[in-house]
């Protein structure tokens, strides 16, 4: 019979729970501040206490996990965006599930007594040091498949980005940019910086006001900060002219005047 430990429990799955939504913020793009990221956790954290329960009906134990995954989940991006929140669980999922087989392998490479499962949940008997190895081994390959992933974009490309808002287009060379990492704090959406002149051909333009979803977003520069208006458009296409590819995106538009090119995160360009 193993001895488990409350506060080892929770302070491992704490530091877990943190890893995996910094993985799942990173790889949907999706703005996560320190904060919030360490009460999502630490929600998910106390869900780790089901493993004093004893065992349960598959059924039930499949649901609970799934309740598991959502706590934290919800907790980190909330739940009014439907879309944002069931694409983040799904990523959420997936890093989890290839944390698990990479702790499965190492428990079975190493024949330790690393791991126990207890009520389809895991308790570690870890240390520090494996602890900090694992969280810089995980931090290198995700860097690595960013590293890839910006590689495999050919940013040297013509890109054209379109703008919709009822039956009106407004249209603008598009300008990838690793500085634009801009997000909606409310959200987690990406912004692309459109220049107002290239806006005009959308009527509520003439009364910035009454655009979808229009509000004021806080933003820093290394030179500057203040507020950029930002609206939500009924649709954005990102098209590359260079392959006649497009896609569409889920993104805010911010304007500025005197901008001759939408400046967009180059990230957006994954599915082209």
């Amino acid at each position: 019979m193993h001895t488990i430990y409350i506060d080892v429990l929770l302070i491992l799955n704490l530091y877990v729970n943190g890893l995996l939504l910094k993985g799942t913020a990173r790889l949907t793009h999706s703005q996560l501040s320190g904060v919030r990221c360490l009460l999502a956790a630490a929600a998910g954290s106390l869900t780790s206490l089901l493993i004093l329960l004893p065992p349960m009906p598959t059924l039930l134990t499949l649901l609970s996990k799934l309740l598991t995954a959502m706590i934290p989940v919800g907790a980190a991006w909330g739940l009014r965006r439907q879309r944002i929140f069931w694409r983040n669980l799904a990523v959420f999922l997936c890093i989890s599930f290839a944390f698990a087989g990479l702790m499965l392998a190492l428990c079975t490479l190493s024949d330790t007594n690393l791991m126990i499962w207890s009520g389809s949940c895991i308790y570690l008997h870890f240390s520090l040091t494996a602890l900090i190895l694992c969280t810089a081994l995980a931090y290198f390959l995700l860097r690595l498949i960013s590293f890839f992933r910006m590689r495999l974009h050919h940013t040297d490309d013509s890109y054209e980005i379109l703008v919709r808002v009822g039956t009106h287009m407004a249209v603008q060379k598009g300008l990838p940019d690793t500085g634009n990492s801009l997000t909606d704090c409310f959200t987690g959406c990406p912004v692309i910086i459109f220049g107002t002149e290239a806006l005009k051909t959308i009527p509520e333009m003439a009364h910035p006001e009454t655009l979808p979803r229009f509000r004021m977003l806080p933003y820093a520069t290394l030179s500057s900060d203040g507020m950029l208006p930002v609206f939500r458009p009924d649709e954005v296409i990102i098209r590359n002219l260079s392959s006649g590819h497009s896609c569409c995106a889920d993104v805010l538009i911010g304007f500025v005047s005197h901008q001759t090119s939408a400046i967009f995160n180059p990230n957006l360009l994954r599915v082209l």
